[in-house]
């Protein structure tokens, strides 16, 4: 039996621009915290309910992921662990782009 399925140029063009946005995910594009670090993401990988939570809580000045620079990598690594399931900030961040894209593929 063949089978032959049709209609299928949403998929296509999603999963095409997956490349694209792991691309610009690398070469370092802007992106919002809160977009980025989504409410379930954080629900789900942290003990907050969001991340302006996670940066309220920290012990810095820390509203966005752009503050992340200035702060002691050693020292923010062992926030994600106390604070998170990551070992790293590279990690959470790293997470959080795989699922950005695979949500975007599935959705």
């Amino acid at each position: 039996m063949e089978l032959q399925i049709t209609e299928l140029e949403d998929l296509v063009e999603r999963v095409g621009n997956a490349p694209t946005r792991i691309g610009e995910l690398q070469a370092g594009t802007r992106v919002q915290s809160d977009t980025f670090f989504s409410q379930s993401f954080m629900r789900d990988h942290t003990e907050f309910d969001s991340f302006a939570g996670f940066c309220e809580q920290s012990p810095w000045e820390f509203d966005d992921i752009d503050d992340a620079r200035d702060i002691s990598r050693d020292r923010l690594n062992e926030y994600i662990v106390a604070t998170t399931d990551f070992e790293t900030w590279e990690g959470m961040k790293t997470q959080a782009a795989e699922e950005e894209i695979i949500d975007q593929l599935v959705s």
